[in-house]
């Protein structure tokens, strides 16, 4: 009870800030009531008892979307006020640890559930609200670490002390940049002391995991991208250091340690835009938060749905399949999405967000999860590509391959139940497919197409 009175009042909250920043002009007339219906609707959607544990009446996957819509939409309002924008991308990060508090028993689909609504505020408003984007990464690497810690058997809160230490960073670096922004060593050296006195914390109270290497592996790291962002014909490499990054945590502690780093780094993203730094500063760590918070999710998929032999190797078909499919069909609808800029329509995101959820869940149930697997390869793939040559699509890839990996997460075991279909129901689920997918794009051809300019009368 005190869980649904709590989202119900983050809810509440979300609806007063959508019709306090009606007078704004910030974001676009219809984005913030188009989230608070779509949660609304998304939520409804839950509520029947069948086919799974996660559609149960009052069951924990509609609490996630409830209570995180409602943050991130109180968040976007406050993100419009001066001098709260740190509050505002912070309050996205509250729902995992809300979800720990109050929704032991049913975690994994609470996550879920905050990994649907995150992916649906960042389709909509990543455009248009400056530090989205860091703060989703930082909301989902969260997340996917606390759903982590079950299978390698860590403390599930060392992850939320980590988010603690970050929320509570920002804010200072908010609060004594109001008049002159920060510089990043000194957000360097109060973040990552943070960090520091989280991991002697638990080394004192007799953890002997080497939570200290994992804190100095991520600020080498960080440090390394900044060389590597003043240097204006090799910025795109500093990739190569959240690569060699990923390699060096990536079976610390079972792959824990690997979260842990995204969870730093996507941190570290959410500071940056608190301080004095470039695009190109922000754009690089963002991508490394990206590949970082991704190859977690890919890394929580394997062991959430064991692929077992044959393995998902790409010499197989269906994971081939699904990782070409990926890698070029998110850029295609990336290049689609992004052709208006900011200025596209909001139609036409979520269509592209929802083309994105269903693909790799359209793969587990035509082939089988190794499919699916090789389409969040590819995603990856996708996002790191855009990444690479500094395209103005990385913004667009980049929520599209998280929604594909939320999707994947939430549903492939659902989905898999039906894997025993005939071939010919799975012919025509993928016909109807194809043929709404047709439908949304000539439907948005007419409704985009401008009007005829008349001919001028003498």
């Amino acid at each position: 009870m005190i869980a649904w009175a709590v989202s119900a009042l983050c809810f509440g909250a979300g609806l007063v800030a959508v019709l306090m920043a009606r007078a704004r002009s910030t974001f676009p007339t219809f984005a913030l009531p188009m989230v608070w219906l779509l949660a609304l609707l998304l939520f409804g959607l839950t509520l029947p008892a069948d086919p799974a544990p996660y559609f149960r009446p009052g069951g924990a996957l509609g609490w996630g979307i409830l209570t995180t819509t409602g943050l991130g939409l109180l968040g976007a309002y406050l993100s419009l006020q001066r001098g709260w924008s740190a509050v505002g991308v912070s309050l996205p990060l509250l729902t995992p640890i809300l979800a720990l508090s109050l929704q032991p028993d049913s975690l994994p689909y609470a996550l879920w559930g905050v990994g649907i609504a995150i992916s649906v505020l960042w389709l909509v408003l990543g455009r248009v609200w400056h530090g989205l984007d860091a703060s989703a990464l930082g909301t989902l690497a969260l997340c996917w670490t606390i759903a982590l810690s079950g299978y390698a058997g860590m403390p599930r809160w060392y992850a939320v002390c980590v988010a603690g230490v970050g929320i509570g960073i920002l804010g200072l670096t908010a609060l004594l940049g109001r008049a002159r922004p920060m510089g990043w060593s000194l957000a360097v050296i109060l973040l990552f002391g943070g960090f520091t006195v989280v991991a002697v914390g638990y080394r004192l109270s007799g953890s002997d995991e080497p939570w200290l290497n994992l804190v100095l592996m991520t600020l080498v790291a960080v440090a390394t991208a900044k060389l590597f962002s003043g240097w204006r014909e090799g910025a795109r490499y500093a990739l190569l250091v959240w690569i060699a990054l990923m390699m060096g945590v990536f079976a610390t502690l079972r792959g824990f340690g690997m979260a842990v780093s995204a969870l730093m780094v996507s941190l570290y993203a959410l500071t940056l835009t608190q301080t004095e730094s470039d695009d190109t500063e922000r754009d690089l760590t963002i991508a490394g938060a990206f590949l970082l918070t991704m190859v977690l999710g890919f890394r929580l998929f394997v062991v959430s749905y064991p692929l077992g032999v044959p393995r998902a190797d790409l010499y197989a078909h269906p994971t081939l399949v699904g990782f070409l499919l990926a890698l070029v069909g998110l850029g295609a609808l990336a290049h689609w999405w992004s052709r208006n800029g900011t200025v596209s329509p909001l139609g036409r995101g979520l269509f592209s967000g929802a083309i994105a959820g269903v693909a790799p869940l359209l793969l587990v149930l035509l082939f089988t999860e190794r499919s699916g697997a090789g389409w969040l390869a590819g995603a990856l793939g996708a996002g790191l590509s855009a990444s690479l040559y500094h395209s103005h699509l990385q913004r667009w890839v980049f929520p599209l391959a998280l929604t594909s990996m939320v999707s994947a997460l939430a549903f492939t075991a659902l989905v898999g139940e039906m894997g025993g279909l005939e071939r010919s129901t799975k012919l025509l689920v993928l016909g109807i497919t194809v043929v709404l997918v047709l439908v949304g794009v000539i439907l948005d051809a007419v409704l985009s197409r401008e009007p005829k300019s008349q001919p001028s009368t003498p």
